[in-house]
Protein backbone atom coordinates (compact mmCIF):
# COMPACT_ATOMS: atom_id res chain seq x y z
CA UNK A 1 0.00 0.00 0.00
CA UNK A 2 1.14 3.47 -0.71
CA UNK A 3 -1.38 5.50 0.94
CA UNK A 4 -0.75 9.84 1.77
CA UNK A 5 2.10 10.74 0.38
CA UNK A 6 3.41 14.03 -2.02
CA UNK A 7 5.01 12.09 -4.29
CA UNK A 8 6.47 15.48 -6.65
CA UNK A 9 8.98 16.20 -8.43
CA UNK A 10 10.94 13.60 -9.48
CA UNK A 11 12.90 12.76 -12.62
CA UNK A 12 12.92 8.83 -14.27
CA UNK A 13 15.86 8.31 -16.71
CA UNK A 14 13.61 6.10 -18.67
CA UNK A 15 10.41 5.12 -17.02
CA UNK A 16 7.36 5.91 -14.33
CA UNK A 17 9.23 9.25 -12.97
CA UNK A 18 6.67 9.02 -9.56
CA UNK A 19 5.97 5.59 -9.34
CA UNK A 20 7.41 2.52 -11.49
CA UNK A 21 5.01 -1.05 -10.92
CA UNK A 22 7.15 -3.70 -12.36
CA UNK A 23 6.53 -7.55 -13.74
CA UNK A 24 4.12 -9.26 -11.27
CA UNK A 25 3.53 -5.76 -8.77
CA UNK A 26 0.23 -5.55 -6.90
CA UNK A 27 -0.15 -2.66 -4.58
CA UNK A 28 -3.43 -0.09 -3.38
CA UNK A 29 -2.33 3.56 -4.29
CA UNK A 30 -4.65 5.98 -2.57
CA UNK A 31 -4.92 9.28 -1.31
CA UNK A 32 -1.68 10.65 -2.26
CA UNK A 33 -0.84 13.52 -4.97
CA UNK A 34 1.41 12.84 -7.39
CA UNK A 35 2.23 16.15 -9.41
CA UNK A 36 5.23 17.33 -11.38
CA UNK A 37 7.36 14.47 -12.56
CA UNK A 38 8.90 13.73 -15.40
CA UNK A 39 10.16 10.17 -17.43
CA UNK A 40 10.18 9.03 -21.06
CA UNK A 41 7.39 7.13 -20.50
CA UNK A 42 4.54 6.79 -17.88
CA UNK A 43 5.51 10.48 -16.21
CA UNK A 44 3.46 9.94 -12.74
CA UNK A 45 3.26 5.92 -12.83
CA UNK A 46 4.05 3.17 -15.13
CA UNK A 47 2.31 -0.29 -14.81
CA UNK A 48 4.19 -3.16 -16.42
CA UNK A 49 2.27 -6.11 -16.22
CA UNK A 50 0.90 -5.61 -12.36
CA UNK A 51 -2.42 -5.23 -10.94
CA UNK A 52 -2.91 -2.03 -9.49
CA UNK A 53 -6.05 -0.04 -7.65
CA UNK A 54 -5.78 3.95 -7.61
CA UNK A 55 -8.15 5.72 -5.54
CA UNK A 56 -8.52 8.83 -4.34
CA UNK A 57 -5.58 9.91 -5.76
CA UNK A 58 -4.44 13.56 -7.64
CA UNK A 59 -2.18 13.40 -10.33
CA UNK A 60 -1.69 16.61 -11.71
CA UNK A 61 1.46 18.51 -14.33
CA UNK A 62 3.20 15.04 -14.92
CA UNK A 63 4.94 14.67 -18.21
CA UNK A 64 6.80 12.88 -20.57
CA UNK A 65 8.58 13.10 -23.31
CA UNK A 66 7.87 9.86 -25.64
CA UNK A 67 4.53 9.08 -26.13
CA UNK A 68 0.87 9.96 -24.32
CA UNK A 69 -0.08 9.62 -20.55
CA UNK A 70 1.68 12.03 -18.55
CA UNK A 71 -0.25 10.83 -15.32
CA UNK A 72 -0.25 6.76 -16.36
CA UNK A 73 0.78 4.61 -18.58
CA UNK A 74 -0.14 0.97 -18.23
CA UNK A 75 1.13 -2.16 -20.64
CA UNK A 76 -0.36 -5.44 -20.04
CA UNK A 77 -1.97 -4.51 -16.67
CA UNK A 78 -5.48 -4.72 -14.40
CA UNK A 79 -5.71 -1.32 -13.70
CA UNK A 80 -8.38 0.40 -11.73
CA UNK A 81 -8.84 4.03 -11.46
CA UNK A 82 -11.24 5.24 -8.90
CA UNK A 83 -12.37 8.60 -7.12
CA UNK A 84 -9.03 10.83 -8.45
CA UNK A 85 -8.31 13.65 -10.80
CA UNK A 86 -6.53 13.75 -13.72
CA UNK A 87 -5.75 16.90 -14.30
CA UNK A 88 -3.06 18.87 -16.39
CA UNK A 89 -0.35 16.30 -17.16
CA UNK A 90 1.08 16.14 -20.16
CA UNK A 91 0.67 15.59 -23.31
CA UNK A 92 -2.56 13.69 -22.18
CA UNK A 93 -3.54 11.84 -18.78
CA UNK A 94 -3.40 7.82 -20.04
CA UNK A 95 -2.01 5.70 -22.10
CA UNK A 96 -2.37 2.04 -22.52
CA UNK A 97 -0.26 -0.55 -24.48
CA UNK A 98 -0.51 -4.14 -24.60
CA UNK A 99 -3.55 -6.78 -23.10
CA UNK A 100 -4.69 -3.97 -20.48
CA UNK A 101 -8.06 -4.17 -18.62
CA UNK A 102 -8.80 -1.19 -17.76
CA UNK A 103 -11.20 0.14 -15.48
CA UNK A 104 -11.80 3.65 -14.82
CA UNK A 105 -14.91 5.32 -12.77
CA UNK A 106 -15.69 8.43 -10.65
CA UNK A 107 -12.33 10.30 -11.78
CA UNK A 108 -12.01 13.77 -13.37
CA UNK A 109 -10.05 13.45 -16.47
CA UNK A 110 -9.01 16.13 -18.56
CA UNK A 111 -9.93 15.55 -22.24
CA UNK A 112 -12.51 12.41 -20.91
CA UNK A 113 -12.44 9.41 -20.17
CA UNK A 114 -15.45 6.57 -20.74
CA UNK A 115 -16.97 5.09 -17.18
CA UNK A 116 -19.70 5.50 -15.10
CA UNK A 117 -19.29 9.04 -13.26
CA UNK A 118 -16.12 10.57 -14.98
CA UNK A 119 -16.58 14.23 -15.75
CA UNK A 120 -14.29 16.73 -17.57
CA UNK A 121 -13.92 20.09 -15.63
CA UNK A 122 -11.64 22.05 -14.49
CA UNK A 123 -11.42 20.60 -10.63
CA UNK A 124 -10.42 24.44 -9.18
CA UNK A 125 -7.76 23.65 -7.15
CA UNK A 126 -6.65 25.78 -4.28
CA UNK A 127 -3.65 27.29 -6.15
CA UNK A 128 -2.04 24.67 -8.74
CA UNK A 129 0.87 27.23 -9.16
CA UNK A 130 1.92 26.64 -5.97
CA UNK A 131 1.33 23.24 -5.79
CA UNK A 132 -1.60 23.91 -3.25
CA UNK A 133 -4.21 20.89 -4.95
CA UNK A 134 -6.88 21.41 -2.57
CA UNK A 135 -10.43 21.89 -3.81
CA UNK A 136 -11.95 25.40 -3.62
CA UNK A 137 -15.73 25.45 -2.62
CA UNK A 138 -17.76 24.98 -6.17
CA UNK A 139 -14.93 22.12 -7.56
CA UNK A 140 -17.05 19.66 -9.48
CA UNK A 141 -15.25 17.31 -7.48
CA UNK A 142 -16.84 17.81 -4.52
CA UNK A 143 -19.54 15.12 -3.82
CA UNK A 144 -18.73 13.39 -6.92
CA UNK A 145 -16.80 10.28 -5.81
CA UNK A 146 -18.66 6.64 -5.57
CA UNK A 147 -22.20 7.49 -4.24
CA UNK A 148 -21.39 4.73 -1.52
CA UNK A 149 -17.98 5.56 -0.09
CA UNK A 150 -18.16 8.63 2.59
CA UNK A 151 -15.68 11.44 3.18
CA UNK A 152 -14.56 12.10 7.09
CA UNK A 153 -17.06 14.71 7.09
CA UNK A 154 -19.97 11.98 6.65
CA UNK A 155 -20.57 13.77 3.09
CA UNK A 156 -19.76 11.74 -0.22
CA UNK A 157 -16.94 11.12 -1.46
CA UNK A 158 -14.85 13.70 -3.43
CA UNK A 159 -12.51 12.98 -6.29
CA UNK A 160 -8.87 13.61 -5.28
CA UNK A 161 -6.49 13.12 -2.50
CA UNK A 162 -7.86 15.74 -0.43
CA UNK A 163 -11.53 16.31 0.50
CA UNK A 164 -13.49 19.57 1.20
CA UNK A 165 -14.36 19.45 4.67
CA UNK A 166 -18.00 20.83 4.90
CA UNK A 167 -17.94 20.31 8.84
CA UNK A 168 -15.77 23.54 8.71
CA UNK A 169 -18.43 26.35 8.76
CA UNK A 170 -15.95 29.08 7.53
CA UNK A 171 -12.66 27.68 5.39
CA UNK A 172 -8.86 28.64 5.57
CA UNK A 173 -6.56 27.38 3.64
CA UNK A 174 -2.83 28.79 3.62
CA UNK A 175 -0.38 28.45 1.12
CA UNK A 176 3.16 29.57 1.53
CA UNK A 177 5.43 30.57 -1.29
CA UNK A 178 8.20 28.30 -0.17
CA UNK A 179 9.36 26.01 2.82
CA UNK A 180 12.59 27.62 3.01
CA UNK A 181 13.86 31.19 3.14
CA UNK A 182 16.80 33.14 5.19
CA UNK A 183 17.07 35.93 8.19
CA UNK A 184 16.07 39.20 6.46
CA UNK A 185 14.11 37.79 3.43
CA UNK A 186 10.36 37.85 2.97
CA UNK A 187 8.19 35.04 3.56
CA UNK A 188 5.39 34.84 1.28
CA UNK A 189 1.91 33.33 2.07
CA UNK A 190 -1.48 32.94 0.33
CA UNK A 191 -4.70 33.50 2.67
CA UNK A 192 -7.52 31.78 1.24
CA UNK A 193 -10.85 32.01 3.08
CA UNK A 194 -14.28 30.99 2.08
CA UNK A 195 -17.89 31.83 3.09
CA UNK A 196 -20.07 29.24 1.51
CA UNK A 197 -23.16 30.51 3.03
CA UNK A 198 -25.88 32.61 1.48
CA UNK A 199 -25.26 35.45 4.03
CA UNK A 200 -22.25 37.63 4.99
CA UNK A 201 -19.93 35.96 8.10
CA UNK A 202 -18.30 38.48 10.67
CA UNK A 203 -15.08 36.78 11.92
CA UNK A 204 -11.42 37.10 13.41
CA UNK A 205 -8.53 35.95 12.61
CA UNK A 206 -4.97 35.37 14.86
CA UNK A 207 -2.15 34.29 13.06
CA UNK A 208 1.19 32.72 15.76
CA UNK A 209 4.40 31.44 14.43
CA UNK A 210 6.08 29.00 16.64
CA UNK A 211 9.51 29.09 17.07
CA UNK A 212 12.60 26.16 17.63
CA UNK A 213 11.71 26.25 21.05
CA UNK A 214 8.78 25.82 20.50
CA UNK A 215 7.29 29.64 22.45
CA UNK A 216 4.14 31.12 20.36
CA UNK A 217 4.84 34.31 18.59
CA UNK A 218 1.72 36.44 17.39
CA UNK A 219 2.04 37.69 13.49
CA UNK A 220 -1.27 38.94 12.90
CA UNK A 221 -4.51 39.55 14.73
CA UNK A 222 -7.21 39.12 16.28
CA UNK A 223 -7.91 41.28 13.53
CA UNK A 224 -12.13 41.27 12.33
CA UNK A 225 -13.35 40.93 8.88
CA UNK A 226 -16.36 40.19 7.10
CA UNK A 227 -17.01 38.08 4.59
CA UNK A 228 -19.97 38.49 1.98
CA UNK A 229 -22.21 35.77 1.30
CA UNK A 230 -20.98 32.82 -1.32
CA UNK A 231 -17.71 34.73 -1.82
CA UNK A 232 -14.00 32.99 -1.82
CA UNK A 233 -11.07 35.73 -1.10
CA UNK A 234 -7.59 34.91 -1.84
CA UNK A 235 -5.15 37.22 -0.48
CA UNK A 236 -0.85 37.12 -0.91
CA UNK A 237 0.60 38.39 2.12
CA UNK A 238 4.79 38.66 3.01
CA UNK A 239 6.36 38.67 6.43
CA UNK A 240 9.64 39.89 6.61
CA UNK A 241 12.46 37.78 8.36
CA UNK A 242 14.63 39.40 11.34
CA UNK A 243 17.72 39.15 10.81
CA UNK A 244 18.29 37.69 13.82
CA UNK A 245 16.02 35.13 13.76
CA UNK A 246 17.75 31.65 15.27
CA UNK A 247 17.90 29.57 12.08
CA UNK A 248 15.86 26.45 12.21
CA UNK A 249 12.22 25.14 11.91
CA UNK A 250 9.61 26.76 12.75
CA UNK A 251 5.59 26.73 12.43
CA UNK A 252 2.93 28.81 11.02
CA UNK A 253 -0.68 28.45 11.86
CA UNK A 254 -3.45 30.85 11.56
CA UNK A 255 -7.01 30.18 12.70
CA UNK A 256 -10.49 31.85 11.45
CA UNK A 257 -13.82 32.34 14.00
CA UNK A 258 -15.35 34.46 16.85
CA UNK A 259 -13.78 35.31 19.99
CA UNK A 260 -13.37 34.25 23.01
CA UNK A 261 -13.36 30.47 21.47
CA UNK A 262 -15.37 29.05 18.82
CA UNK A 263 -13.05 28.42 15.79
CA UNK A 264 -14.38 27.89 12.25
CA UNK A 265 -11.49 26.56 10.97
CA UNK A 266 -8.01 26.70 11.28
CA UNK A 267 -4.39 25.53 8.90
CA UNK A 268 -1.05 25.49 9.75
CA UNK A 269 2.46 24.37 7.41
CA UNK A 270 6.16 23.98 8.94
CA UNK A 271 9.02 26.11 7.33
CA UNK A 272 12.97 26.66 8.23
CA UNK A 273 15.01 29.68 8.57
CA UNK A 274 18.35 28.79 6.60
CA UNK A 275 21.50 30.50 6.58
CA UNK A 276 21.80 32.97 3.19
CA UNK A 277 22.67 31.34 -0.01
CA UNK A 278 26.42 31.84 -0.81
CA UNK A 279 27.22 34.21 -3.30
Amino acid sequence: MIVGNTISGNVGELAGGGMYFPWGSSSLIGGNTISGNEARIGGGILCHASSLTINGNTMTRNAVTLGEGGAIHCYSCSLSIINSILWGDSPSQIEVDGDTLLVVAYCDVEGGWSGEGNIDADPMFVLAEKGDYRLLWGSPCIDAGHPDSLDADGTRRDMGAEFFDQEDYMTLYLTPDTTEVSPGAMLGVTYTAINRWPQAEPFWVQTEATLPNGSPFTIIGPDQYTLPANTTVQRHLHHMVPGAAPLGAYGYGSRIGMPPSMVYDEDSFGFAIVPPPVE
